[in-house]
């Protein structure tokens, strides 16, 4: 059988987020809030995911996410990504859901994601207790995901992938190009992008994207 996934996907506010992305203030958030678009959409559109949960400090980022499909935007109550995502799976029982079921955790900077590159790190997430996938740098985390909701156990911060694995999280194997692990921290990071919502917002910024039909 097939499990379904609860995919957590915080989002930091995009007045304040993505600061070293050398933009004027207004600029950067409309390019945040298209990387968003462009993860949420991929995200709810795999296979193995059952639901989405966008996690929101600021109400007007939900917005975005209003009438998608199998997406649920949260106002977050809490400071710190960590506490951000164990607040989320304790809200699992008042929600009429399972906090025993398999939760897994992206950031909303994953524009170039494909729906296939997620499941196949779902379906080989599903062999371990705990699995952790490494941003481009091979430092940062960029999927975190855990059979039962309880043993998540989030350990972002700098270094994130290594505390991740030294906490018991086991490596995934997904290629160095997948879209899976290219997030966005700054301008070059843009080059060869895919999604259209970040290619629209970016213009001349987004280089000619690599042909990446098919992928998954």
């Amino acid at each position: 059988m097939t499990l379904s996934w609860l995919v957590l996907v915080p989002i930091k506010s995009t007045r304040i987020g993505k600061s070293r992305i050398a933009l004027d203030p207004e600029s950067r958030r409309r390019l945040a809030r298209a990387m968003a678009l462009d993860t949420v959409t991929a995200v709810a559109a795999a296979d193995r995911v059952g639901g989405v949960w966008v996690l929101v400090d600021d109400p007007a980022d939900g917005d975005l996410f209003r009438g998608m499909p199998g997406v649920c935007a949260r106002r977050t109550g809490v400071v710190g990504l960590n506490d951000v995502i164990r607040e989320a799976c304790g809200a699992l029982p008042a929600m009429g859901g399972d906090d025993s079921r398999p939760v897994a955790v992206l950031p909303a900077d994953l524009p170039s994601l494909e729906p296939g590159e997620l499941d196949d790190a779902l379906r080989q997430a599903v062999a371990v207790p705990r699995a952790v996938v490494p941003d481009r740098q091979g430092t940062g985390t960029t999927l975190l995901a855990a059979r039962d909701a309880a043993q998540l156990r989030p350990q972002y911060g700098p270094g994130s992938f290594a505390a991740h694995r030294v906490s018991g999280a086991a490596g995934l194997q997904l290629p160095d190009d997948s879209g899976l692990r290219c997030d966005v921290d700054v301008i070059a990071d843009l080059a060869g992008v895919t999604g259209r919502y970040t290619r629209s917002e970016a213009g001349d910024l987004v280089s000619p994207a690599t042909d990446r039909q098919g992928v998954g």
